[in-house]
């Protein structure tokens, strides 16, 4: 994996998900029990394909990959109405992040500038 990542967000009228190739994430840490039940997972080209969704599970992996070294850049893709990603099997795996969890998470990603 080089140092800059790409990705396509996803978006439809009420929210938005960022597909990325689960061996991507695993290559950074996070695992699906690492982000929320509120992303999906599907096969994308014969790879396991997470859409991580927009509030918790983005920030999760950018500041993975911002510990990394790595940068994230990404395209938008928009899809007016409802997605086809709304169709997808939930994150079965996924947590529920408490206030002290997400306070913490989004401190940290201030702090080193994930959203910078």
């Amino acid at each position: 994996m080089g140092k800059e990542m790409n990705y396509t967000f996803h978006h439809d009228d009420g929210h938005g998900w960022l597909e990325v190739p689960y061996q991507d994430m695993l290559n950074l840490g996070v695992t699906l029990e690492d982000v929320s039940r509120f992303s999906y997972a599907t096969i994308v080209n014969y790879r396991p394909t997470v859409f991580l969704e927009e509030d918790i599970d983005v920030a999760v992996f950018m500041l993975a990959a911002k510990r990394a070294g790595k940068s994230i850049e990404f395209k938008h893709v928009s899809e007016p109405g409802g997605s086809e990603i709304r169709t997808y099997p939930h994150n079965s795996k996924g947590k529920r992040f408490d206030d002290a969890e997400l306070r913490m998470l989004f401190q940290a990603c201030e702090i080193e500038g994930v959203f910078a």
